[in-house]
């Protein structure tokens, strides 16, 4: 039922931060920081969310991309996303049903790519479980001899508490 996946979609919710390493074999292996933030709106059946990144150890800013998570049709996760390189992504999927009611595992393949040449595919697996959210992108593109779905980014996020005091940016109780 869309309710269903909505509600077990519902773990997103709040800001996560933590680490990731990308690479790819036309690139330089790099590590970065990162922010995620999903917002659910009870007005709305559907999730917005924000990343962004920095590059360690420079700080300097690397990606940005927002977008929304729904539940268009039974069982069916998609996600939408517009990112700062211009590129605009529509995934679909849905929750591994093998994952605890508590926990979430999200699948999800590229059905849009658009403003990117190079894109032929991409996939993002989404794993939230024990307060950390772990997640996969794996790519192919054409700028490789033979264009194959290929590791390029994984990352582990902590969810940061409402009150911002796990937060080792957070002023509070300082000075």
């Amino acid at each position: 039922m869309k309710n269903d996946t909505m509600r077990r979609l519902q773990i997103l919710a709040g800001r996560w931060t933590g680490r990731g390493v990308g690479n790819y074999p036309t690139i330089d292996a790099f590590r970065y920081d990162e922010t995620l933030r999903f917002e659910l709106d009870p007005s709305y059946p559907l999730i917005h969310y924000e990343q962004r990144t920095r590059l360690i150890p420079s700080g300097e800013a690397s990606h940005w991309e927002s977008g929304f998570i729904r539940v268009p049709e039974n069982d069916v996760v998609e996600v939408s996303n517009s990112q700062d390189s211009g590129r605009v992504e529509v995934l679909r999927g849905g929750i591994d049903a093998a994952a605890a009611p508590t926990e979430l595992r999200l699948v999800l393949d590229s059905v849009v790519l658009d403003h990117d040449p190079r894109l032929v595919r991409t996939r993002r697996v989404i794993s939230v479980k024990n307060g950390e959210l772990h997640y996969e992108v794996q790519m192919s593109t054409r700028t490789t001899a033979t264009p194959k779905l290929q590791g390029h980014l994984t990352a582990a996020l902590r969810r940061i508490p409402a009150d911002g005091s796990d937060d080792p940016r957070s002023t509070r109780g300082s000075g």
